[in-house]
Formats: C-alpha cells, structure tokens, sequence
C-alpha cells in the first residue's frame, strides 16, 4: 500500500495541473479581426456610415501589430485578447464594426467584432477552476511536508 503522503501529492499534483489547464481553457472576452484590401470605393462606402478612417502610421503600436497580423492571414479571421484590443478599430456586439486604414495608398477595411463567454458562467467556471487548483497546491504541500518528516 502506498503511504498517505504519496497519495496526496498525486492527487494534490492532479488537481492542480487540472484546475490550472481547465482554468486556462474556459473562455473570457475576445475579438476577431478581418482585414481585406478594398477599393476606393467601398472605403469611402465605409466611411459614409461613420466608419473611422486612420493612416497606419498614425495607428499606435499595439493597433499597427494587430492590423499586421490580420493582414498576414490574406482575408482569415484572428483572434485578439482584451488586454492586446486597440481603441481605435470598432467593434460590434450583435454586427460588425468597420474602421478603414490606409496604407502605402491602400486601403484596407477592418471588421472586427466581440465574442463574449456569458460572463456569470465563465466568471462561475474559472472561480471553481481557481478553487480546485488551489486545492490541489494545498495537497502538494501537505504531502511534502509529509515525506520529510
């Protein structure tokens, strides 16, 4: 039979690397982002229905990197985090957000839009998530503390 602390530390070992991995999956706010060069047209279509129009060099980093990096996919949708959203490309919450940049005298048309966990259940999930991680790190620590003495 195996002794109570190597049991502890299993299980303490399972529920934390659980807890942390089922933590890290649930999913909090988002937005995905398009980026499709257009014509001069459907630029100034955009902007007649109050779309913001920005030069990318005006653009501040955190919005140059991501336009850079929805760019890149050739017309695929990315994904960005909160803490990575610049301010300046639109989002909608039931429609897209459109934000025109203009770049080496392209044009290219952003549509972003937000997606959204239903915040009392991810907030729910990610407490319990949080909770059976910790307890796992106090199972840990009880069984080490265990196997010195």
């Amino acid at each position: 039979m195996l002794p109570r602390w190597s049991i502890l530390l299993l299980c303490g070992g399972l529920l934390l690397a659980g807890g942390a991995l089922a933590y890290g999956a649930v999913p909090g706010e988002d937005y995905r982002v398009v980026v499709t060069p257009t014509d001069a047209d459907t630029a100034e279509n955009a902007t007649s229905r109050d779309a913001d129009v920005y030069a990318y060099r005006e653009l501040p980093p955190n919005a140059q990197s991501v336009f850079r990096e929805a760019r890149a996919t050739d017309g695929e949708a990315i994904t960005v985090d909160a803490h990575r959203w610049p301010d300046e490309f639109e989002y909608g919450t039931d429609t897209e957000g459109h934000t025109v940049v203009t770049d080496g005298g392209t044009h290219y048309l952003v549509v972003a839009s937000r997606e959204q966990c239903l915040a009392a259940l991810c907030d729910m999930l990610r407490a319990l998530c949080g909770a059976l991680a910790l307890v796992g790190a106090a199972l840990v620590s009880s069984g080490a503390r265990r196997a010195i003495e």
